[in-house]
């Protein structure tokens, strides 16, 4: 088979997939051991078409409607092609001679997001492979600022924060507990800060946390930063993405006085993994945390085109593109009806377990993500019902800690999840 047959033989492969996915089960689950054995590189040789074919039976199926698990998005197929597109010209953006078109794009697509988030001119960011990296540089642009061995955040911050903090030899990492809102309180964050001799290196909020989708207060929070002279990291992986909305922009409301946040384009604004973005509102930090002698990269005549002089990247992949390119083709008209179709179902879910007998939901939802419990059981019952549901292919949820208990966990990613589908999960748990 040629890779010209190969190629169209595998986008309808794809695209048949895709439309027929409610024939299949959420994920038709095998065991580690059973997958690795018909993976195995023996020196067989097979046709690419049905290896493709394999791949993309035993996955987890994310545009099934019954998938509603983790904050993978099934992406839209315009995205997924453009990856074809960024795959075959192979492009890395660190050095814009190397690829000119790539380089420019990802600026742009930079500057868009900022302008979405209300930042300045002096703004700078670059794409990044998720929330991680993001964060991770976050604070890095906060220590080419500020002198510090301590860190603040949320007790439901992502494990990121505390994994950034640790490569960075920062080992004080205090957690600020949630309100009942599961938000950071900001009345304990005062008294931290209050506590401290001097200043932390940074406060890090959140904006969507992964276990509950909670917004922190964002102004009250920056409030704080100006009073005790610190730098305020975001992470918005997930939540930055509503400032698409005009119904749900006001989550974020406070996230313009940041100085630097983490957007996840791969997340609610439906693109395939990876894209992440770190934004920095005073762009002259990033550059410092990341200042290099590289005279076979950078010069002084390029440096303001050189996005490798802003991360930790040297061999960056122009994923830029297919956020770009869905922004230039089709707006962000589908960006917006999605993230608001995930949301109201999310309130649908929140409805049905109020008025269920069984089931009880442990927070209002502000955006996709929503934990609840069966009533009656403990962890150890909750987590083998979560199992039991994903090997029978009904559906696959999550679950998570909250407050020490085991619970269900649910985060609405595909906009062609119904009604019908959310009544049929809560059934699908009460079978099995």
């Amino acid at each position: 088979m040629s890779s010209r047959q190969f190629a169209h033989d595998l986008v309808d492969l794809l695209f048949d997939h895709v439309e027929q996915i409610e024939s299949r089960p959420s994920v038709e689950w095998r065991p580690f051991a059973e997958l690795r054995e018909l993976v195995r590189i023996d020196g067989t040789l097979s046709d690419p078409l049905e290896l493709s074919r394999m791949v993309a039976r035993y996955a987890n199926q994310l545009h099934h409607p019954m998938y509603m698990g983790h904050q993978v998005c099934p992406p839209f197929m315009d995205a997924a092609a453009a990856d074809f597109l960024i795959s075959v010209m192979n492009q890395s953006t660190a050095v814009w001679e190397m690829s000119p078109i790539g380089t420019v794009i990802e600026k742009e697509v930079v500057r868009w997001l900022a302008d979405r988030a209300g930042y300045p001119e002096s703004a700078e960011g670059t794409a990044v492979s998720g929330g991680s990296a993001a964060n991770l540089t976050g604070l890095l642009a906060a220590r080419a600022r500020f002198d510090s061995n301590v860190v603040i955040t949320s007790a439901d911050a992502h494990y990121s924060i505390a994994r950034a903090a640790a490569i960075m030899g920062v080992r004080d990492v205090r957690k600020v507990p949630t309100d009942a809102q599961h938000r950071m309180d900001v009345g304990a964050l005062e008294e931290m800060l209050a506590s401290l001799d001097t200043p932390p290196l940074a406060i890090v909020a959140t904006c969507g946390s992964t276990a509950t989708g909670a917004f922190d207060d964002l102004e009250a929070i920056a409030s704080l930063r100006d009073r005790y002279n610190t730098w305020l990291h975001v992470d918005a992986a997930h939540g930055a993405s509503v400032l698409l909305s005009d119904s749900l922009a006001h989550l974020a409301r406070g996230l313009d006085r940041a100085d630097s946040l983490s957007w996840d384009p791969h997340k609610m604004l439906f693109l395939p993994l990876s894209l992440g973005t770190i934004l920095v509102r005073d762009g002259i930090w990033l550059r410092r945390a990341f200042q290099a002698d590289a005279p076979y990269l950078f010069n002084s005549a390029g440096a303001s085109e050189n996005i490798g002089e802003m991360t930790i990247q040297c061999s960056k992949r122009a994923d830029a593109i297919k956020l770009w390119l869905l922004l230039k083709s089709r707006g962000t008209a589908p960006f917006v009806e999605a993230i608001e179709r995930v949301t109201r179902l999310t309130r649908y879910l929140y409805e049905r377990l109020n008025d269920s007998d069984d089931f009880e939901p442990l927070h209002e939802p502000q955006l996709n993500i929503l934990c609840f419990r069966r009533i009656g059981l403990d962890n150890d019952a909750t987590a083998d019902l979560r199992e039991r549901l994903v090997r029978s292919g009904r559906a696959w949820i999550t679950t998570t800690i909250l407050r020490d208990e085991r619970v269900l966990r649910v985060t609405m990613m595909n906009p062609r999840t119904t009604e019908s589908d959310v009544d049929g999960l809560l059934d699908a748990l009460r079978d099995v």
